[in-house]
């Protein structure tokens, strides 16, 4: 059996704008609005990897807005969680 690149897969179907309750960025990262979702992405790309024998590192974050404005960052990022694979 071949094994499926989930995260690619997934993210070719999303959005590539900052609008709404989930996107990318073009293919790396999956962007959501909260915590909580990020967490259940992530834990939903760890069970798609495992039922295929695969152990990948998914992390998450966010692209917090007062660090970005600190930094002179802010842009289409900021504010939102972030989910993928290391």
């Amino acid at each position: 059996m071949d094994k499926l690149n989930w995260i690619d897969l997934i993210t070719e179907r999303l959005r590539d704008y900052s609008e709404g309750e989930i996107w990318t960025d073009g293919g790396s990262e999956i962007l959501v609005r909260t915590e909580s979702a990020a967490n259940t992405v992530a834990d939903m790309l760890t069970t798609l990897y495992r039922t295929q024998g695969e152990e990948v590192e998914i992390n998450t974050g966010y692209y917090d807005p007062e660090e970005d404005e600190r930094n002179n960052e802010v842009d289409r990022y900021t504010g939102w969680w972030y989910v993928n694979i290391g």
